[in-house]
């Protein structure tokens, strides 16, 4: 009859239990994943950009200068940090004006384009520095086969206060609609003037077609500037006359003409 050693075999069953236990213990760390490292994250606020705090206003205005003998005058009606509108007006040509503005330090530049349609159109370039009003300008054409010109611009600023002399601010209110023995003229503000008159075939008859010329104007201390467009009436392109005054109103006298408001 066999008997069994139930003691032994209990020892045995407790220390096999106690190896799969053991070896459970060993599969499970082996499937623990790694500790990880500690990662610091550093915000970085965003940056605002400061405020540009540049009246860029002041900037706009009337501005005259001399581009290839003859006036020319670039009116800047906006501007801003970013963008610039206008036009100007050469010989009673007037083209618009739009373009892009930039500012480094106390420097800002503007570039304006011509609408390009027109065979002189081209591009200026302005330069403003510090407190100068005047810029230096550049002007660049389309055509590569028209020469750049350079051009010295000078604000035009009314004076202060009231000054009966006549001047670019108040010339219009004199000579506004002026006109002479054959016909009329018309100065606007901005610079530019017109003639119109009835051509004549003889002594007596005229051609009832009226014709108009187109032109510029400037005026320095006493002394009127007016630069024609090409045309049949006036043998120069370029006239001068004087302001006069007498004991009723002023007038211009040049060229071997007087010109007189019609409404003094």
């Amino acid at each position: 009859m066999l008997k069994f050693n139930f003691e032994t075999n209990s020892t045995e069953m407790k220390n096999l239990f106690g190896f799969v236990i053991l070896s459970l213990s060993l599969i499970a760390c082996s499937d623990t994943e790694p500790a990880k490292e500690n990662i610091t994250i550093n915000r970085v606020a965003a940056e605002i950009p400061p405020i540009d705090k540049y009246d860029y206003d002041t900037l706009s205005g009337m501005y005259i200068g001399d581009f290839g003998g003859s006036d020319i005058r670039i009116i800047v009606n906006y501007v801003s940090s970013s963008n610039v509108i206008g036009y100007n007006i050469h010989k009673g040509l007037q083209r618009n004006l739009m373009g892009k503005v930039s500012r480094e330090g106390d420097s800002v530049t503007f570039i304006l384009n011509e609408p390009g349609d027109h065979k002189y159109d081209g591009v200026f370039t302005l330069l403003f520095t510090g407190d100068n009003n005047n810029p230096t300008a550049k002007w660049v054409a389309n055509d590569e086969s028209i020469p750049s010109k350079k051009i010295k611009l000078q604000k035009m600023i009314a004076p202060e206060g009231d000054d009966d002399n006549v001047n670019f601010s108040n010339f219009t209110e004199y000579f506004g609609y002026v006109y002479d023995s054959l016909g009329n003229y018309t100065f606007k503000k901005d610079g530019f003037c017109m003639y119109e008159y009835y051509p004549k075939t003889d002594d007596v008859n005229h051609i009832e077609q009226l014709v108009e010329v187109k032109g510029s104007w400037s005026i320095k201390d006493s002394t009127v500037k007016i630069d024609w467009q090409p045309n049949k009436m006036f043998p120069r392109e370029t006239m001068i006359f004087t302001v006069k005054k007498d004991e009723y109103s002023p007038y211009l006298k040049g060229e071997k003409r007087e010109l007189h408001n019609y409404w003094w």
